[in-house]
């Protein structure tokens, strides 16, 4: 049985909320902020659209390479997103965490007497 304070890898919760925002950071006015994955989704749609275009013209080159390159750029551009949602997710909780911590440590004011006394 597994403990409830037991820390994982990939806690579901995190896992969950990485996802959705991983369909969310797909939209291209979210990706404008990141170039390099901006320019690799556009990249990607080109490369779509180049495969479905080799169907019917052979000068495009194999469908099957277009498909094959399409793939591989489409799954960096989740892979990207998805280890950026999980990043974010980790920094969020770990600061929730530290804020948890300084409302709960309770703290004492010293005062030296030695320097009240002139």
């Amino acid at each position: 049985m597994k403990d409830k304070n037991s820390t994982s890898l990939f806690p579901k919760e995190q896992v969950l909320e990485s996802l959705k925002k991983l369909i969310l950071k797909l939209n291209p006015r979210a990706m404008v902020k990141n170039p390099v994955m901006f320019t690799v989704e556009i990249v990607t749609f080109a490369m779509f659209f180049v495969s479905i275009y080799s169907i019917f013209n052979a000068h495009q080159g194999s469908f099957a390479y277009n498909i094959i390159v399409f793939i591989i750029l489409f799954l960096t551009l989740l892979f990207a997103n998805f280890a950026e949602a999980i990043a974010e997710a980790r920094g969020k909780a770990q600061a929730d965490s530290l804020k948890k911590t300084r409302s709960e440590t309770p703290a004492k004011l010293v005062v030296d007497d030695k320097l009240k006394t002139n």
